[in-house]
């Protein structure tokens, strides 16, 4: 089952990461978060953003939008 994890670094600060299905990360927090509610809202705030997110490819010569079905 894909699923967030919430773990703490060394410096007790909070992350978040996201696993496939197959246990492999897919996507991790760019920051630390100094309280879990913060890194709990960070979640909320990706699961709700996502499903509307558009790929934008910056890989040939000019950006194009790509549909994702």
């Amino acid at each position: 089952m894909a699923k967030f994890e919430i773990y703490q670094d060394a410096q007790l600060e909070f992350h978040w990461r996201f696993r496939a299905n197959n246990g492999k990360v897919l996507a991790e927090s760019g920051e630390s978060y100094n309280n879990r509610a913060n890194c709990e809202h960070a979640i909320i705030s990706m699961r709700q953003q996502v499903p509307r997110a558009v790929v934008i490819d910056h890989v040939e010569s000019a950006s194009r939008l790509v549909t994702v079905q």
